[in-house]
This record gives C-alpha cells, structure tokens and sequence, in this order.
C-alpha cells in the first residue's frame, strides 16, 4: 500500500497537518493524541520487530560456555514455534507487562543499538556528552552497535563549473551542514532502514531548509541550529542521536575519516542522499515528486561543490565541533537540573499539588528557574 503524502490528513480527526506516520499502515496522524488512539497497530509493529529480535537471538547457536540443562532438549520433546509463535508462549502477565514497555517506549532499548557507518566514538569533546556512559556501553559490548559499511564514493562527479557559469555565493558553504544535519537526523530516526519510503527521505527534507529551497544561512551556527528548529517544527520525535549527537555526526561527517581524501565521506553521504531521494521520489504518486526533484538538484549541486572545497570542509567541520560542544554543555546542564527536579519529587513526574511541602515548592522553583536560564 502506497503511503500517504505529507500533506494528507490525519486519518483520525481529519486535521490538515498530520506529520506523523504509522509504521505499520502508514495511516498519517496528527498529533501524539492520536497516534496513541491509533495505538494498537503501531504496538503491534514493534512487537513484532522486538519479537523477531529475541527470535533470532533465541535461534543462534550458544556457546560452550553457556550450554547446560536449562538450553538441552530431550528427543522426542516439540520444537518450539518460531516467529509469532513466541507471542502465545507468553503469560497473560508477560503480555501485559510487554505492553507497558511499549506504550513507554522502554522497547526499544530491547532492540540491537544502530550505530551511523560513519561512527567513531564520542570524539574530540567526550567530556561534554550527557554523561549518561550509554555510548560507551554499546561500544564495550562484543561488536553490538558496530557502524554498517560506509556508502560507495561516487567515482566521477561533475565539476561545479559543468553546473553553472557563474561563481558561486561564497555562502553556499553553509548549505552543506545544513544539509548533512538532515541527513544525519532521518537516518538515525529510522534507524537506517532504507526500506521505509518515503518517510527516511522526506524526514531529512523537512529538517533541511537548504534541501526545501534557497534559504541562505550566514553561518555555521545559524544553519545547524536552523535544521535543529526546522526538524522539531515539522513534528518529529528527537533521533536517537539526540540533538547534539546529531551535530556532532555532522562534524564528523564534515571532519572525514581518510586523510588522503578529507572529503570522501561528505561525498559518500550525499550520494546516498541523492539515491536515497530518487528511490522516495518513486514511492509517490508523480504530483508529488516535485520537491523530492528539486532537493535531488541541491543534493547534486552541493556534491560537486564539495569535490573541489578541502579547505572549506576543514573550516566548517571545526565550526560545527564548537557547536556540537556548546550544545553538549545545554544538554548537560539541563540533564543535571533535571534528575535534582526528580531527587526532589522522588521520581519522573512531581507529586500532586495537594502532596507538595513549602520547601520542595521553593526549591523545585530555583531549578525550575536555573532550567529556563539555560534553555534561553
């Protein structure tokens, strides 16, 4: 079943906007209240995802070290049901308590950790991270959250002069993170499956005001903290990234990984943007292809440039690090306040009004106002 467009309505309440999507159906919603009315088909997805996971898991051959009586089966005794099966292995309590890892979007973390084929660790500003130890973790544990194969490298690549006469505005430059923000993002938010068209593609697009059109940015900053905005107001759920893994992808990406070609994985990311548009282009009905044209063009355009920028691509991936490091400090600061604000209630969520002490109001209010510092 082909997916709805953007600009479908909701299939609930029949809201214009409607930028969520079910993964199951791909019925458009509109809003958080609605994608959990739709509820069960969505939960049934990811029950499915995270049952098929502990299926394979349960299939693999053990260790030596791990077979005992526990994993030995007699002969004679039935083979156990793969696949949906397992569903009905389970006790009506198991059942429920899935079901609450589901609906608190705990289930995920069931899951084998993604990691971006242009992944290297936490980088040059480790110190700054959210300090959670969660990437280190996935990194530590035996080849779990290893990055894929990087994309190929397109072997020839138009020189920009074949493109246009003209030279180009010197901000074009700025283009390029914005645009590699997209990327980064809609690609950690669905988790690298390519297969989930168009929502991978259009998800870069509506992070991306360089992919949408001509937008000019006169900074760095200006055009990563614009993907930032861009993506938050079109609707999506934060990446697993996060916002300054993101940025610090970006970086990474604009940074490069071989020496003898600085610029390879920048070209290696826009191609696979580029493939990645043309193959969500297909996916629509032909009235909706135009702006998955038009952003193939900017993809096409910044590659070539690109090509031919060394030292640009130096420039800008030292700008983005001192983005990615003074939002790492937000992110920081704000996680601090945040687990005082739950020392203080005694867990997530702060007790009724009728339940609260003068003195936890009062303090409660400092870090309630040292947040706000923050965020502005």
């Amino acid at each position: 079943m082909a997916a709805a467009g953007p600009d479908a309505p909701c299939g609930l309440c029949s809201a214009p906007a409607a930028p969520y999507t079910c993964p199951r159906c791909h019925r458009r919603l509109c809003s958080l209240r609605c994608y959990r009315a739709h509820g069960p088909c969505a939960e049934a997805f990811y029950r499915d995802q995270v049952l098929e996971a502990l299926r394979a898991e349960r299939s693999s051959p053990p260790s030596p070290a791990l077979r005992g009586p526990r994993g030995a089966r007699e002969a004679g005794d039935a083979a156990r049901p793969a696949g949906r099966g397992l569903w009905e292995q389970l006790s009506e309590a198991e059942r429920d308590g899935f079901r609450r890892l589901l609906s608190s979007g705990e289930a995920a973390a069931l899951l084998p950790p993604w990691r971006p084929w242009w992944w290297r660790g936490r980088g040059r500003v480790e110190e700054l991270g959210d300090g959670s130890g969660a990437e280190e973790e996935a990194d530590e544990e035996g080849g779990a959250g290893r990055p894929g194969p990087a994309p190929p490298v397109p072997a020839a690549v138009p020189p920009l002069s074949a493109l246009r006469a003209a030279a180009p505005s010197p901000l074009v430059r700025f283009q390029l993170p914005n645009a590699l923000f997209g990327y980064a993002f809609a690609l950690s938010l669905h988790g690298g499956d390519e297969a989930l068209l168009p929502e991978l593609p259009d998800a870069a697009i509506a992070a991306s005001a360089a992919l949408r059109g001509r937008r000019p940015f006169g900074s760095t900053a200006e055009a990563l903290l614009s993907a930032r905005r861009d993506a938050r107001a079109a609707g999506l759920p934060l990446c697993p990234l996060g916002d300054s893994g993101t940025l610090r992808a970006v970086a990474q990406l604009l940074e490069g990984r071989d020496s003898r070609d600085p610029g390879a994985d920048v070209a290696a990311a826009l191609w696979h943007l580029w493939r990645l548009l043309r193959a969500g282009a297909r996916a629509l009905p032909p009235p909706e292809r135009s702006r998955f044209r038009a952003a193939r063009r900017k993809v096409g355009f910044l590659l070539s440039w690109s090509r031919g920028a060394t030292e640009e691509l130096a420039q800008l991936a030292r700008e983005a690090w001192e983005v990615h490091a003074e939002v790492a400090a937000e992110e920081a600061a704000v996680a601090q306040i945040r687990e005082g604000l739950e020392k203080v209630w005694g867990g997530p969520r702060p007790p009724p009004r009728e339940e609260r002490t003068p003195w936890m109001t009062l303090l409660v209010n400092d870090l309630a106002n040292e947040l706000l510092v923050v965020i502005n």
